[in-house]
């Protein structure tokens, strides 16, 4: 197996974001989790984690931990969308809109296109001007169906057992308890360090699953030392 390139650091990142991350691996070490990294990737998914860290346990596989780093208020409500209540009030909108269908089809007949022989496999036009209560209903069945797949990154974490820890990183007064995705734990930037605003949930995971992530974290520091000391891939395959 080849040795993946070492992957530069994001130049549209913000400084704040780049801070709270820094933070968040202080935190780790600082509470046990000695083996930790920044820009982690996430086994069997295409996705990367702001930063994770594996806390070692005497004579067992230890404890996983991940952390995200949100630096402004929309970016944390865009992931912190819960896909189960997305799916709810989306099942409420369709419902609505067959609703207005029925009864556009009972007063409005000519919105049928005329494109079938058949009634029942004809086109129907109900976004004709004068439905606009209609048309809202479908741009928020679009809105909403784009955000069920997409920006639901604490969701999908958990629900892939990712870790057994999951934490929010952020500045103060920017997120609340009550707005935090269930079983996230929240720190909070105080001074120079970050403190516990809110306690995770521990989530039991295999232990095949926190090895891949500790291999993952692993990887993720010797690409870091890698860019520190100027180490490119053709350096490495040049020694081998």
């Amino acid at each position: 197996m080849g040795i993946p390139r070492i992957a530069p650091v994001s130049q549209s990142e913000s400084a704040a974001h780049r801070d709270l991350k820094r933070l968040a691996l202080i935190w780790a070490q600082a509470n046990g989790y000695r083996i930790a990294a920044a820009e982690v990737s996430l086994p069997n998914y295409r996705f990367r984690l702001d930063a994770a860290a594996y806390r070692p346990v005497r004579g067992a596989i230890g404890i996983t931990a991940v952390f995200e780093c949100k630096a402004s208020k929309p970016d944390f409500l865009r992931d912190a969308r819960s896909i189960q209540v997305t799916a709810d009030r989306l099942k409420i909108l369709h419902a609505r809109r067959s609703r207005i269908e029925e009864e556009l089809l009972l007063h409005y007949p000519s919105i049928r296109c005329g494109d079938s022989l058949f009634q029942e496999y004809q086109s129907l036009d109900f976004e004709r001007p004068g439905n606009e209560r209609y048309q809202r209903i479908l741009q928020d069945i679009q809105r909403l169906a784009t955000g069920l797949h997409a920006n639901t990154k604490f969701d999908r974490l958990v629900k892939w057992g990712a870790a057994n820890l999951f934490w929010v990183v952020a500045d103060p007064d920017m997120i609340a308890e009550h707005e935090m995705p269930a079983g996230w734990g929240l720190l909070l930037r105080e001074g120079s360090g970050l403190r516990v605003a809110a306690k995770p949930t521990l989530h039991e995971v295999p232990e095949p699953e926190r090895l891949a992530l500790f291999h993952r974290i692993a990887l993720a520091a010797s690409r870091a030392v890698n860019r520190e000391h100027g180490i490119a891939f053709a350096d490495i395959r040049g020694m081998g």
